[in-house]
């Protein structure tokens, strides 16, 4: 049984706190592979099946970053990243420091985070632009992987980030990480 299904039978109370999915987890009641994030404190499912072009753009970013990141980073594909208490998300690429424990990590402590989006780009533009920036992530990347643009958030004040700028696939976007730049016409 889905986690959606013990939401709707009541088995699962409808709103949680990251402790509740970690504790359900560890109890056998959510699987790991379960495919949700925890949104301010309701979860919300997540595509099980991926575009081909987020796939490919995904994949062709990771093998870019994992090059050009420094040393004292850590790249992770999908990651489970608790902003607050009461919520969790899975962005497609995350790189915090090596030091830090995935259950640990924190919203400062995350260096870059992009997600890659083909129909979730609304989403991920409103909602989870928002929750980054009330988490102070200092730089959290859009990819249209259909338009091939970046739209590169940076400067979180008081829950919104005051520098929002977008880029063409023919542009570098050069991250605050020293050493990552991406330009997504030269992706191949």
């Amino acid at each position: 049984m889905t986690v959606f299904q013990n939401v709707q039978k009541g088995l699962i109370p409808a709103r949680l706190t990251v402790a509740d999915v970690y504790a359900l987890q560890e109890a056998g009641v959510i699987s790991e592979g379960e495919n949700f994030e925890l949104i301010e404190g309701e979860i919300v499912p997540m595509a099980a099946a991926k575009f081909s072009h987020h796939e490919w753009m995904k994949s062709r970013l990771n093998e870019a970053l994992v090059l050009a990141k420094p040393a004292d980073t850590a790249l992770f594909v999908e990651p489970s990243v608790a902003l607050s208490e009461i919520t969790f998300v899975e962005p497609d690429i995350a790189i915090w420091p090596r030091t830090i424990e995935s259950q640990e990590v924190r919203g400062p402590d995350l260096l870059l985070v992009i997600e890659v989006a083909v129909s979730s780009i609304g989403y991920d533009l409103r909602v989870k632009a928002r929750l980054y920036a009330e988490a102070c992530v200092r730089e959290y990347w859009v990819v249209d992987a259909v338009r091939k643009t970046i739209r590169v958030h940076r400067d979180p004040v008081e829950g919104a980030y005051c520098d929002v700028r977008e880029y063409e696939a023919h542009d570098t976007v050069s991250a605050m990480l020293p050493s990552i730049a991406i330009r997504l016409d030269t992706l191949d």
